[in-house]
């Protein structure tokens, strides 16, 4: 179960070089003033209240985790990482 989201502009996750959005989306065009939400996972979302409509990015390689963590600086709170260690951690 997700505990925690970051909101993001899409601008900021389209300068990971492997970003690739999806053809069909609901709703709204994506533009780069977009706010995206990234869940301790690393997939990426348009609403944090419906996380499984919507998804954006759900390709979590560890060159993602790398890019989320060194430039985009998201990174879990203290008091959360414990709960979030068990859906973060791969297979």
């Amino acid at each position: 179960m997700r505990k925690y989201c970051k909101a993001y502009l899409l601008k900021d996750l389209r300068r990971f070089a492997g970003w690739k959005e999806p053809q069909e989306l609901e709703g709204e065009a994506l533009t780069d003033e977009s706010v995206v939400y990234i869940w301790d996972d690393f997939t990426v979302v348009r609403s944090p209240v419906v996380p499984e409509k919507g998804v954006i990015w759900d390709q979590v390689t560890q060159a993602w985790r790398e890019f989320c963590q060194d430039e985009l600086h998201f990174e879990i709170p203290q008091d959360l990482r414990s709960e979030a260690a068990h859906t973060t951690q791969a297979p």
